[in-house]
């Protein structure tokens, strides 16, 4: 398991991103900063809001330099299927890209797999341009994070230097 200040680990997954099946791993994200988010099962209410709420703020990741990537224990043709189901996400597709992590692996090893249930938690970390996680968090199934929060936290990082609390904005 993986924790503040370590090296993140090495992954590669498939993933659904624009309509299209891609492969990623960390490499791609080399020199930058990347904040990957997890969820548990794709067609869930919890989940979708969480996106949504993710996909709001595609627009304000980019200008602090953040690439944003979500991930789920779901196959890539459970994504295509559920990122094009305008009920769900009636503002399209979110514009970044959504690992399918049918193997469990990169899940397992960011430390966000639940074996009791079979599907990650909500976690959330952030790693800086060197692949040093710089901050992580964790919800059980059942309760939504704000990604809100997130990029607060992302922001504060990414401007560098101390960031006491009156300053996270």
């Amino acid at each position: 398991m993986i924790s503040i200040g370590s090296k993140a680990p090495a992954w590669s997954a498939a993933a659904y991103h624009n309509g299209d099946f891609v492969q990623l791993s960390n490499e791609d994200f080399a020199g930058k900063w990347v904040l990957i988010y997890w969820w548990p099962f794709d067609f869930t209410g919890i989940c979708n809001s969480e996106i949504l709420g993710f996909q709001a703020l595609e627009a304000q990741f980019a200008e602090i330099g953040v690439e944003l990537v979500g991930a789920s224990c779901d196959t890539k043709f459970a994504h295509q299927q559920w990122f094009a189901d305008s009920n769900a996400f009636p503002n399209g597709q979110p514009g970044h890209a959504m690992i399918a992590d049918n193997t469990h692996q990169m899940t397992k090893d960011f430390g966000f797999y639940l074996d009791a249930v079979g599907c990650a938690v909500r976690g959330t970390v952030l790693i800086d341009p060197e692949g040093v996680v710089r901050s992580m968090g964790a919800n059980f199934l059942n309760v939504a994070r704000d990604p809100k929060d997130a990029l607060i936290t992302a922001r504060a990082f990414a401007k560098g230097g101390a960031c006491a609390l009156p300053d996270r904005q």
